[in-house]
């Protein structure tokens, strides 16, 4: 097996800057989508939903601010929590 000095031998995700090469292509189709509604509507609202993704999609150590907020609401919300409790004697 030969070992390459990229990082985790040739194991890890593709990055561009803070995002995964699939979240770049989004908030960049994003970006040119949202420019052109806005030169014909005059909303802004396409370009903040786009700036809300490409926000929520930042990774830092491999881990997305999205990807925090899913596990939190699946913890919190979503999935029964079970607590046993005994007595200590």
């Amino acid at each position: 097996m030969k070992t390459y000095i990229y990082p985790e031998n040739l194991r890890a995700t593709v990055k561009l800057w803070f995002w995964n090469i699939r979240d770049f292509c989004i908030i960049c189709a994003g970006i040119i989508l949202s420019a052109l509604l806005f030169a014909k509507l005059y909303t802004v609202v396409p370009l903040s939903l786009t700036a809300c993704f490409a926000f929520l999609s930042l990774r830092a150590d491999d881990t997305a601010i999205m990807d925090y907020m899913f596990n939190a609401v699946k913890f919190f919300v979503t999935s029964q929590q079970i607590y046993h409790w005994r007595k200590d004697d």
